[in-house]
């Protein structure tokens, strides 16, 4: 009767054992297929680590609906690096591919550069068969600190039905702002 009764408080243990978690999506940014140059333009610019709301500062890639409090975390769908950095990144790329000739780079400490670019994402989001989402502001600074240039965006996008289209939106608006950008360091 004991090896009865320890068998059924063991049998929880080993269906977990024997059970099977759903295994984990990483998603990029990317950059767009066809790139759109603005200008052949030798400038120097350096982006400043990009400002984003602290919720989104984890793995796990989270979804918004416009106007809507409540955040849905996807525990199995990830971004696959830093949030932070991969933005920062695809903002050099973007704005490389937008100026050939320019030399962009991460702002470091010390470094020589003609311009600075800081932007600060106040919502990146969205909602599946909705629409994705980012709204913030960028600057323009010259190395006295002087702002040249400011704006905001708010873009929406289609999201589409699933965790690909989605981030793929996130892209294409993120590429737009680098566009923006790169139009406004040409005009300076």
């Amino acid at each position: 009767m004991k090896k009865f009764v320890a068998l059924l408080l063991l049998l929880p243990l080993l269906q977990g054992c024997f059970s099977s978690t759903p295994n984990s999506r990483f998603y990029l940014l990317e950059n767009p297929a066809e790139s759109q140059i603005v200008s052949k333009r030798k400038i120097s610019i350096a982006v400043q680590d990009i400002i984003i709301p602290q919720y989104l500062e984890k793995p796990q890639i989270i979804l918004q609906r416009p106007n809507s409090p409540e955040l849905e975390i996807s525990e199995f769908n990830r971004w696959a690096s830093d949030l932070n950095y991969m933005l920062q990144n695809l903002l050099i790329g973007n704005l490389q591919n937008a100026l050939p000739n320019a030399t962009i780079k991460p702002l470091a400490f010390g470094a020589t550069t003609n311009v600075v670019v800081k932007v600060n994402l106040e919502k990146f989001g969205g909602w599946f068969n909705e629409n994705a989402y980012i709204k913030g502001n960028w600057q323009i600074i010259n190395t006295y600190g002087k702002v040249l240039a400011q704006k905001n965006f708010n873009l929406t996008q289609p999201a589409g039905p699933n965790f690909s289209t989605y981030v793929k939106s996130l892209s294409i608006m993120w590429n737009e702002v680098a566009i923006d950008i790169a139009q406004t360091i040409n005009k300076l």
